[in-house]
C-alpha cells in the first residue's frame, strides 16, 4: 500500500515538474507605470460627439487650431511621458493601426497626419499633479476633402532601470495610452473608397513562405466591412488549388494592406500560377483582378521542406499529447486502486 502511494506521489510530482505552465529559466520583472498616468480629452467646439474618447473634428482647408489633452500623474514622483504622433495605417489582418509602426505609407497619401499635427515629444508631469499638452493642427489651403486619421501615443518612460539590470535577462513590460484623432475636411459624405491591386509576390513571414496580395485604398476615406476572396490555381487550369477568405476587414484612408496567404501544405510546385482576387464592401463596392505569379524551384523546395517540418511537428505534438494522456490515465488508475484498497481495508476490519 505504502509502495503504491509513494509511486503515485512521485508520478504526480514528475508530472507537475514537466508540464507546470509557470516553469521558466529567465528572471522576469514587470513595472507598470501606466497605473500612475491618466488623461482627459479636452474637446473643442468643432468636436462632433463628445462621448467618443478621441478627437473627431470637422474642419476646413487652411484652418489652424489648437487642441489639448490633460495628463494626470497619481504617483508621488515626477512622471515623464513620451508623446508620439502616427498616421493611421492598415496591418496585414485588416485592422487599422493608430500607433507607431513600420508599415509602409501609400503613395496617394498627400495630407499626412504627422505633417499636419504637431506637438511636444516629451512632457514631465509633477508628482500628484497634471500637465496640459497642446497640439497644433495646421491644414494646408489646398487640402482635399476627405478624412485624415492618426493617433497620439502617451507612453510613460522608465528612469529606474539601473545599468546592472540592463545587462541581465529582465523582461520589462511597456504600456502606453493611444488617443485617436480624426479630421473631417470639407464634405466627406460622397467620397467612396477606390482600391488598387499593386502586386502579388512570394516572401517569408514568420519563417514560412507566403503569397502576399498587396492592395491600396487610394481615397481619403475608410474602407468598411471589406471581404476578400482569393482563389489560386495553376496557370491555364480551371481547378482551384486553394482559397483564402477574409471578412470584416477595414482599411485606413490612403493606406496599404499586405495580405499574407500561407503556402505551406498547399501542394505548390515550381511553375506559373493565377490568383483570382475579389474584394467587396458593405457599402456596395466591388473590385476584381486576375494576377499571374511565378513560383521558382528554390521557393517550391522551401515550401516542400516547410510542409515536411509541419508534418513532423504535428507528429511530435500527437505523441506529446498521447504521453500526457497516458500519464494522466496511470495517475488516475493508481489513485483509484489506492482508494479502493483503503475502502476494502476499512470494510475488512469494521
Amino acid at each position: 500500500m505504502k509502495k503504491n502511494l509513494t509511486c503515485l506521489l512521485l508520478l504526480i510530482l514528475s508530472f507537475m515538474f514537466l508540464f507546470h505552465p509557470d516553469k521558466s529559466f529567465a528572471k522576469q520583472e514587470s513595472t507598470n507605470l501606466i497605473g500612475g498616468l491618466s488623461y482627459e480629452v479636452l474637446y473643442p467646439e468643432n468636436q462632433g460627439n463628445k462621448n467618443l474618447g478621441y478627437f473627431d473634428l470637422t474642419m476646413q482647408p487652411g484652418q489652424e487650431q489648437i487642441v489639448s489633452l490633460k495628463l494626470y500623474n497619481s504617483l508621488s514622483q515626477e512622471l515623464t511621458v513620451q508623446i508620439r504622433l502616427s498616421t493611421a495605417k492598415t496591418n496585414s489582418i485588416g485592422k487599422v493601426e493608430y500607433g507607431p509602426s513600420d508599415l509602409k505609407e501609400e503613395d496617394s497619401l498627400i495630407n499626412d497626419f504627422t505633417e499636419i499635427v504637431k506637438g511636444p515629444t516629451k512632457v514631465t508631469i509633477p508628482a500628484k499633479g497634471s500637465k496640459q499638452v497642446d497640439l497644433v493642427i495646421s491644414l494646408p489651403k489646398d487640402s482635399f476633402n476627405g478624412l485624415i486619421a492618426g493617433g497620439i501615443q502617451l507612453k510613460p518612460l522608465r528612469d529606474d532601470v539601473t545599468d546592472d539590470q540592463k545587462k541581465k535577462d529582465i523582461v520589462v513590460n511597456e504600456f502606453a495610452f493611444l488617443v485617436g484623432m480624426l479630421l473631417r475636411i470639407g464634405d466627406t459624405n460622397n467620397i467612396k473608397p477606390e482600391l488598387k491591386l499593386n502586386q502579388t509576390y512570394i516572401a517569408f513571414k514568420d519563417g514560412k513562405s507566403h503569397l502576399f496580395v498587396n492592395i491600396s485604398n487610394i481615397r481619403p476615406v475608410f474602407v468598411e466591412g471589406m471581404s476578400v476572396a482569393i482563389q489560386v490555381r495553376k496557370n491555364n487550369k480551371q481547378k482551384d488549388l486553394f482559397e483564402y477568405q477574409g471578412k470584416d476587414l477595414r482599411m485606413a484612408p490612403n493606406s496599404i494592406i499586405d495580405l499574407p496567404i500561407d503556402l505551406a501544405d498547399k501542394g505548390i510546385t515550381a511553375g506559373m500560377y493565377t490568383a483570382q482576387i475579389n474584394v467587396s464592401t458593405k457599402t456596395g463596392g466591388h473590385w476584381s483582378w486576375t494576377e499571374d505569379f511565378k513560383v521558382n524551384k528554390l521557393e517550391a523546395d522551401n515550401l516542400n521542406k516547410q510542409s515536411t517540418e509541419n508534418k513532423t511537428d504535428s507528429k511530435g505534438l500527437f505523441w506529446a499529447v498521447f504521453f500526457i494522456l497516458c500519464i494522466g490515465l496511470l495517475v488516475f488508475s493508481l489513485a483509484y486502486m489506492a482508494i479502493k484498497r483503503k475502502r476494502l481495508s476499512k470494510n475488512k476490519y469494521s
